[in-house]
Order: structure tokens, then C-alpha cells, then sequence
């Protein structure tokens, strides 16, 4: 999805910073595009490059949790391994209590309670916008080209898009975005 809002925000001659982790897409020209391996590496980046920007939209599905501890060697097989792991930081809810003149937009997949959930963590994280999907039996939009996702402002005005292409999504992402930013900053 990341790939796509790119795209689309390049045609609408938005600069674009493009931050990607491991993948085998293609990924679409940028103004920049800075390749990440790890969790730590995306938030020392975005660290570095949210002062030049207007508004981040994360569509990492960032792991919750990491080893806490590294092997740079294979491990012999044993009759039990236990691994650690310890909590990654959240990088949206980090980096939006230290830039106020941003625009956070996060992702959300739930299981159960979609605008509930996807509004709740729009508030704890200190969003503008969150995009969510569902997650369950009969729908998993990692298999799909067709999306079914709400887009919730932080006034809890919500968009409903019924199976959708990714391309469509973004487009009306990046409006409500700009109608957003215009709210928000050119009154």
C-alpha cells in the first residue's frame, strides 16, 4: 500500500520521501528513498527526516516485538529453545508527542471492532488519520486486491470504501489528507 500512496502523491507532484524495508516490489521513483532493515532503523530515520516534512504516512506494519537477543551465527538444534523477546518502541506514538506542525496518518488491522479499535488507537497514538482493515476468516486484505477499509479523522468523520483497489484508496487517502492539512494549517 506504502508503494501505491507513493505513487499517487508523486503524480499529484507532492514530494515524496519513500521509506521502505525489505521487499520485492519494485519501488515506484521518489524524491528519496531510504532502505531500512529493523524497527530501531526506521525510527532513526524518520527521526532524522520528519523536520523536512509535512506528514508521515505509515503503512509499516512494524512488529510489536523483537528478539532481545541477536545471533550472528547459526544455532545448533537443542532439545528446547526458548527466545526472548522484548517490545519494539511505537514509532508513531513516538515521534507525533515531538512534532506538531506534522500530519500522522498510521495503519491499522484489527480482528474485531473496527472503527472502535481503529478510533482508539488513532487517539492513543496522537493521529490526524488512521486507515483500517479487518482481519478475519473470510477477509485478509494481504491476499486481496479488492479492500474493504474505513479512514477515520481525528474528528471521527468516517470514509467506508468497499472493495477497492489500492490505487482508488490512496486517491482518496491523499484528499482527505490535503483537505486535512488545509483545515488544520491555512485557516
Amino acid at each position: 500500500m506504502g508503494y501505491k500512496i507513493a505513487e499517487v502523491a508523486l503524480k499529484r507532484e507532492h514530494k515524496v520521501t519513500l521509506i521502505s524495508g525489505p521487499t520485492n516490489l519494485i519501488p515506484p521513483r521518489a524524491d528519496k528513498i531510504i532502505f531500512i532493515k529493523t524497527a530501531d532503523d526506521l525510527l532513526k530515520k524518520l527521526k532524522k527526516n520528519m523536520r523536512h516534512a509535512d506528514c508521515l504516512i505509515m503503512c509499516a506494519a512494524v512488529s510489536d516485538f523483537r528478539p532481545k537477543h541477536l545471533f550472528n551465527r547459526k544455532i545448533k538444534r537443542s532439545k528446547n529453545l526458548t527466545i526472548e523477546l522484548m517490545p519494539n518502541k511505537d514509532i508513531l506514538r513516538n515521534l507525533s508527542k515531538f512534532h506538531k506542525r506534522n500530519l500522522f496518518v498510521g495503519f491499522s488491522l484489527e480482528t474485531e471492532d473496527l472503527v472502535k479499535n481503529a478510533y482508539l488507537k488513532l487517539k492513543h497514538k496522537n493521529l490526524d488519520l488512521i486507515v483500517a482493515n479487518i482481519l478475519t476468516k473470510h477477509h485478509n486484505p494481504f491476499d486481496n486486491n479488492k479492500l474493504d477499509v474505513v479512514i477515520i479523522d481525528r474528528f471521527k468523520n468516517i470514509v467506508s470504501l468497499k472493495a477497492k483497489n489500492k490505487t482508488f484508496i490512496s486517491h482518496v487517502l491523499l484528499d482527505k489528507i490535503e483537505q486535512l492539512w488545509y483545515e488544520i494549517y491555512n485557516r
